[in-house]
């Protein structure tokens, strides 16, 4: 093929220059062009055509009409024969520079996407019946149960049903992380340690990690607005466009054939495979950067859909903290015993499933204290716990809110509480009967990246906001310690939903991270859901979904769409410049018909220094 390119562009830059060499060589003029052409031609049809290319009469059609123009031109002696032939052999020239540039910025996404597909394509041991039957991960059924040993691959989207293992959670990835039953697991994980039986969600093409890849039509190069919108307008714009520039030229009283020539130089001008190509290069890049960080989007429109998010909400228990609290502090009022109101709290936190009912227990047992027989304990999800106490009165554990509407004054602890939320600690209230005990405070840390995910959220242009059931003043102290200016304190989980909708009301496109079973509320809500944590489950339903439970693959997984567009937009501008003066200066007729292939590779140029140097970053980067 490089042969076959070198041959057609010396043969197109041949055709303006021959005639330097007297009279009798501009004879040499049509056939070089033909040559040239045909070259040309022959390109297009042994290459392989990518899903992501315009339609191939874009390329051939425009050079085509130029050849024609010359043939007609030289048998008729026109006098404007040779700037027409500098148009057919520079316009084969250019094309076959377009060519072979695409061409070499679609091997390496090909090579890519064919590594993936390799490394995916995997047997599965699944449990038929008693037996165990070794298939390919292709044939195996959404529900199927199977097993994975120590040292072997998941072949498909699973959901861990028994076992536990230390478990490198996707392909390619540089972390460890233990897997047991309930979670989700994506096929390319590798199990290190023990046996692990598992339940198919996903399997064949609609894996998660060749979702996007392996049907041309799904690719995000492919189906992604921006650049299937893209390929349209430039596979329907090119005949208007030469329709444009012909008329400009019929209304200049120019001859037949220099209509044809001038409608073949705005089709050349126009028809920017290039532009195209480079456009859904970034894009595809973007989505295999995202991978190897084990980000999974939904569809093309999913991935389109996160470049625009300009609010991310995050939430704050166990998404930018780590939802391991640990008791700091435990006050009783008016010196009470503090070893009894822990034991109360332990009794009515054991129905609760909170990260705060785990430290209240574990600071009982740390301690050696016992937790009370409470009865009838009902958790308000949110707020806190009631029940009855051993001693059969009533037993409140829980925050203000919960206080105040069981009725219980609140005044004894709350210039305390006050002082302790203001140190970013959280406080919890006990009271038994009508009478208030005292008060519990715990401290979270922060989860490691926190910071940096909230200033890759800054970089990328999104306002970042913190969602908390916390009080406000523990809230806005952690926001401070993140950076955050815009927190949104005492936000019940239920309450959650209309939160991130009130916020989209306002005009913005609205991403919430947090995960699938805690902030289901806020992340059905969001325009753009990003569920830690989630990648490969059944419901499917998010926008985005991670392999890793790390906020700052959750922040990447916004920044990369964003930055992706923007070397979008970077791209358009280059490669769409030279095309629009070019056409307006043919349809104006203030320029040779000679510019549109001399901008058509400028672009095309430009481009592939853009897409070179947009990798050389990416990799850096990465």
């Amino acid at each position: 093929m490089p042969a076959l390119d070198v041959f057609g562009v010396v043969c197109g830059l041949a055709v303006p220059t021959v005639g330097l060499l007297g009279t009798v060589a501009e004879t040499a003029r049509s056939p070089l062009a033909v040559a040239a052409w045909l070259a040309l031609l022959l390109r297009v049809i042994l290459s392989r055509r990518d899903a992501s290319d315009p339609h191939l009469l874009v390329v051939i059609a425009p050079p085509f009409g130029a050849l024609a123009a010359l043939l007609w031109a030289s048998a008729t002696h026109n006098p404007r024969a040779p700037s027409i032939a500098a148009l057919s052999g520079l316009a084969c020239a250019a094309s076959l520079a377009v060519e072979a540039i695409v061409s070499r910025a679609h091997q390496r996404l090909s090579a890519a996407r064919a590594e993936i597909e390799h490394a995916l394509d995997l047997r599965v041991r699944a449990l038929r019946g008693e037996d165990t039957v070794d298939v390919p991960s292709i044939e195996v059924r959404p529900g199927e149960k199977f097993l994975v040993d120590a040292g072997e691959t998941v072949g498909v989207d699973a959901m861990v049903i028994a076992g536990e293992a230390r478990v490198v959670p996707w392909l390619g990835a540089r972390v460890e992380v233990i897997k047991r039953e309930g979670d989700p697991i994506v096929a390319g994980a590798r199990v290190l340690t023990s046996r692990l039986k598992m339940m198919t969600t996903w399997s064949g093409r609609e894996r998660a990690w060749v979702r996007l890849l392996a049907t041309p039509a799904s690719r995000v190069d492919v189906s992604s607005p921006t650049a299937h919108t893209l390929r349209l307008l430039v596979e329907r714009g090119t005949p208007v466009a030469a329709a444009l520039v012909g008329l400009g030229a019929f209304a200049a009283n120019a001859t037949p054939v220099e209509i044809v020539a001038a409608m073949s130089a705005g089709a050349v001008a126009f028809g920017a495979k290039s532009l195209v190509s480079v456009v859904g290069l970034h894009m595809a890049r973007a989505q295999l950067e995202a991978l190897s960080s084990g980000i999974i989007y939904k569809d093309a429109v999913a991935f389109e859909r996160a470049a625009s998010a300009r609010v991310a909400v995050l939430s704050a228990r166990g998404t930018v903290l780590l939802g391991e609290p640990e008791i700091v502090a435990i006050e009783p009022i008016g010196g009470g015993d503090a070893e009894r109101m822990l034991a109360l709290a332990a009794g009515a936190e054991g129905a609760s499933t909170h990260p705060f009912a785990a430290a209240i227990l574990r600071a009982a047992r740390t301690r050696g204290i016992t937790a009370d027989h409470v009865r009838n304990a009902t958790v308000h999800d949110g707020l806190g716990v009631t029940a009855l106490a051993s001693t059969g009165e009533r037993l409140v554990v829980g925050g203000r809110g919960i206080m105040l509407e069981q009725k219980i004054g609140i005044a004894a602890t709350d210039t305390r509480a006050s002082e302790l939320e203001a140190q970013g600690r959280s406080v919890l209230l006990v009271a038994l009967g009508d009478r208030l005990l005292g008060l519990l405070a715990m401290q979270d840390g922060l989860r490691p990246g926190a910071r940096a995910a909230v200033q890759k959220l800054l970089d990328a242009g999104m306002e970042p906001v913190l969602m908390s059931g916390e009080a406000r003043d523990t809230c806005s102290t952690l926001g401070r310690a993140l950076d955050i200016e815009h927190v949104r304190p005492e936000i019940l989980p239920a309450d959650r939903g209309p939160e991130v909708r009130a916020l989209s009301d306002a005009g913005s496109v609205v991403a919430v991270i947090g995960h699938a079973a805690g902030d289901d509320a806020a992340l059905g809500a969001a325009d753009v859901s990003v569920a830690m944590n989630a990648a490969g489950s059944t419901p499917g339903e998010w926008a985005i979904s991670l392999a890793s439970d790390d906020i700052r693959d959750a922040a990447m997984a916004l920044a990369l769409p964003s930055s992706a567009r923007e070397r979008v937009r970077r791209a358009i501008a280059l490669g769409a410049g030279p095309a629009v003066v070019a056409l307006l200066a043919i349809g104006f007729g203030v320029a040779p018909l000679a510019v549109a292939p001399l901008a058509s590779i400028a672009g095309a140029l430009a481009l592939a220094v853009q897409a070179r140097d947009s990798e050389g970053r990416e990799s850096v980067t990465a």
